[in-house]
């Protein structure tokens, strides 16, 4: 193989650089939602503290594109 796309939120640029990867910026896609999510069984009480951080600070400000 020769290559391989995978779209990443763009955090992972900043997070997880790597000298092997070339991240390039997609600027015609909306911004792809995503959430915290947990198994119910696998629930404790960081997890509980955690959610509730996570739902006191509220979404995140939209990005512009390629940032």
């Amino acid at each position: 193989m020769d290559g391989l796309v995978v779209l990443f939120p763009a955090h992972v640029t900043r997070c997880w650089a790597r000298p092997d990867i070339a991240y390039l910026p997609v600027t015609d896609l909306e911004p792809l939602p995503y959430a915290l999510v947990w198994r119910r069984e696998a629930e404790s009480e960081p997890i509980r503290v955690l959610a509730g951080i996570i739902r006191d600070l509220g979404p995140l400000p939209s990005a512009s594109p390629g940032s």
